[in-house]
């Protein structure tokens, strides 16, 4: 599956918006009136942020001094938290206002959202707001669903992905994100209607690796000069809205997807426990005028009350927020320093048991006390022991009772409430496949018993080997990264990725035969991800296995019916085995898909080429360099279209331009010499054949043609 078209393109906030007691503008402390328009709604969320690495919230290192000051100027919840200490399960939480085993996404690799669930974006924009997305993350792009709502949404990570195979680490910088958020707020800020903007940063994620002067001033603490280096660029993204003069006119909320481990607990990172080392987040939001400036609430605020409390904020409501379990903070705020309103607030992890075969965590906080469901539970009063370091549930059985109790309450009716707690669960087969559907699949061995917290030093130690298997691979030693990732496949705690990898490393090593084995596994074991099965077709088609490659992207298809990139190989093996009535159906369908896919349109262009649909072939290789206007192989393929019209002046002007883009490409001075030559002009079609030769001096056809353009009107 090459051709040098398909390209593989895989793969919280509790706000608690407040609103505080109608008072006179101006008055300290208390909140003014309404504004007479919707505001500016933006959200930014700081991908792996502490609270307590937050001035404002009691630290000392590092500076954080635009989110303190965004505190003193707003209102600052004291106990916010998160769903799923895990990138894209805790933002699609953010962005739906529902619980993890509700929309389906559990892990960090997964089918995008389903279109059931509608995001904070689509609510927005269907109440006339202007709608960008800019994200940092891989994992957050538009694969992921969460684009769903946006009229720009800008995911581009090229240059990252060049250079990682380890997919949390395809980011790019907030400085990045800033320059491109920042221009479209100024462009939005100008027109008629409200905007809403969600800004992803992502820089304290690992690994640490602050820019100057952060990396010298935070020497040794890395992971803090992250931070500051994040806040610093929060600082000039708030500074716009200042020198736009919409300040009063924007709501702000700023938040986290998850913490950090930090060492504590024996969890260096995150995902593989569910304290409040990663499942306690800052979250800070600012209206002037409407808001109380310099308040600090203790109300629960959880990630999915986020979505019910702006909608509250910026139009009262809405039937779809009432029926969410996430509810408006606003009433909280009505009278500041008034009671606060208490929620079961839910956190759980799939994580060790999708990529270490131990058991799930979930957990359950009310009132100041916290339940983690686990093979050996835990109990802790976080008001004496933030920290959860002494485990009272041999002493607290009538709060855990109640406590556990709420879990279930929580679940509900989700199919989850058979096996959460449950060493050997009987499940039949309708509940494992309404399990399957949302998210709860096995993981690295079919879901362990073992506790997290007996194996998080094995994990660790596991995690860093695996590591260096990937940094194998990213640095071209395939060798050594096969044999990296078979010692992780011999401990039997292998996740996906590593069987993935392996599979991806075998292909590179021209080794197809022996890369379907470990592509299987990485499909029985996380069915979700969408690349493993692309590749395992690329495995089959190397070995002229054209059934066994279309069986597999159906089986994908059959679980991600919308993934363009499926229709869009499915055309390939069409357009291979020369039948061009499925390769059309099938690329049209993931243009229908995915308009803005450069491959699928210039694929497609080739399909009308084929069937003589001249204008619609150029239409589509248009409609690819509006995409990328700086594609050589899209301009010289609009040359070989208009030139096959007989349209040989514009055909040249193409091909030239392929041909200042790509110097080095014979063909394309040669197509720019024979589209001279038909056009007329000798002399220029002679310099472009000789450049031809330059490059390539046994291009015999450009030699003819040359030695043709040269002769005199009677030598002819």
């Amino acid at each position: 599956m090459t051709a040098g078209r398909l390209r593989n393109r895989a793969l919280f906030a509790a706000l608690a918006l407040a609103l505080a007691v109608p008072a006179p503008r101006g008055e300290p402390g208390r909140p003014g009136p309404p504004p007479a328009r919707s505001p500016n709604v933006l959200l930014v969320t700081i991908d792996t942020l502490r609270a307590d690495r937050v001035g404002a919230y009691g630290a000392t290192s590092p500076a954080t001094p635009a989110l303190d000051r965004l505190a003193k100027d707003g209102v600052l919840f004291e106990q916010a938290t998160v769903e799923v200490p895990l990138t894209r399960p805790s933002h699609v939480s953010i962005l739906t206002g529902k619980h993890p085993f509700q929309h389906g996404i559990r892990d960090n690799f997964s089918f995008p959202l389903a279109a059931a669930h509608r995001t904070l974006a689509e609510e927005l924009r269907a109440r006339g707001y202007a709608t960008g997305g800019f994200v940092a993350a891989f994992m957050l792009n538009r694969q992921s669903g969460l684009d769903h709502g946006f009229d720009e949404f800008d995911d581009t990570f090229r240059k990252a992905a060049d250079t990682t195979t380890l997919l949390a680490e395809h980011q790019r910088n907030a400085g990045e994100v800033e320059q491109r958020a920042g221009p479209w707020i100024e462009r939005a800020a100008a027109g008629a209607r409200p905007f809403f903007a969600w800004v992803h940063f992502y820089d304290p994620h690992s690994p640490y690796a602050p820019p100057p002067p952060y990396a010298a001033r935070y020497a040794g603490r890395p992971y803090d000069g992250e931070v500051a280096y994040t806040d610093s660029v929060l600082g000039l993204l708030l500074s716009r809205l200042d020198r736009l003069g919409i300040r009063e006119r924007t709501l702000v909320v700023v938040t986290s997807d998850h913490g950090e481990g930090l060492g504590e607990h024996g969890e260096a990172e995150h995902g593989f426990f569910v304290y409040d080392t990663t499942v306690r987040v800052p979250l800070i939001v600012r209206w002037p005028g409407t808001l109380a400036a310099g308040l600090r609430t203790g109300t629960s605020a959880r990630s999915i009350d986020l979505l019910p409390t702006i909608l509250d904020l910026v139009s009262g409501g809405s039937a779809i927020a009432a029926a969410l379990p996430g509810r408006s903070l606003a009433p909280a705020l009505r009278t500041p320093g008034g009671p606060d309103i208490e929620s079961n607030a839910y956190a759980e992890t799939l994580f060790p048991r999708l990529h270490f075969d131990c058991a799930d965590l979930r957990s359950i906080r009310r009132g100041g006390w916290k339940y983690i469901e686990a093979p050996r539970p835990e109990m802790y009063d976080l008001t004496r022991d933030p920290g959860e370091r002494n485990n009272l549930f041999a002493a607290e059985g009538r709060r855990v009772a109640g406590l556990r109790s709420r879990l279930f309450d929580t679940l509900g009716d989700s199919p989850e409430s058979a096996v959460v707690g449950v060493a050997n669960p009987a499940l039949d087969p309708e509940t494992l496949r309404r399990l399957a559907s949302l998210g709860y699949v096995s993981g690295s061995g079919g879901g362990g018993r073992a506790d997290p917290k007996d194996e998080v030093a094995n994990f660790q130690a596991y995690t860093r080997r695996v590591r260096g298997a990937f940094e194998a691979y990213d640095r071209g030693d395939l060798s050594a990264a096969v044999a990296g990732f078979q010692a992780a496949i011999a401990t039997g705690r292998a996740a996906f990725d590593v069987y993935y990898y392996l599979g991806a490393a075998y292909l590179q090593q021209g080794r197809p035969a022996q890369a379907i084995e470990p592509l299987r596994a990485a499909i029985r074991k996380l069915p979700t991800y969408a690349p493993s099965y692309i590749d395992l077709a690329r495995a089959h088609l190397a070995l002229n296995q054209y059934d066994a490659a279309t069986a597999i992207l159906r089986e994908g298809l059959s679980r991600d019916p919308d993934n363009f990139q499926f229709h869009s190989h499915l055309g390939f093996i069409a357009r291979a085995r020369r039948d061009p009535v499925v390769a059309r159906a099938e690329y049209e369908r993931a243009r229908a898909l995915e308009p803005g896919d450069f491959d699928v349109r210039m694929n497609l262009s080739s399909v009308y080429r084929d069937a003589g649909e001249a204008a619609r072939a150029l239409g589509e290789v248009d409609a690819a360099l509006a995409l990328r206007p700086g594609d050589a192989d899209a301009h010289n393929q609009r040359g070989m279209l208009l030139g096959g019209a007989g349209r040989f002046g514009d055909a040249a002007a193409a091909f030239e331009r392929a041909s200042r883009l790509a110097p080095g490409n014979a063909q394309f001075w040669f197509n720019l010499g024979l589209a001279r030559y038909r056009a007329g002009d000798r002399t220029a079609s002679a310099e472009a054949l000789r450049r031809a030769l330059a490059v390539k001096p046994d291009f015999a056809e450009a030699r003819a043609l040359l030695a043709e353009v040269e002769k005199g009107p009677q030598e002819r």
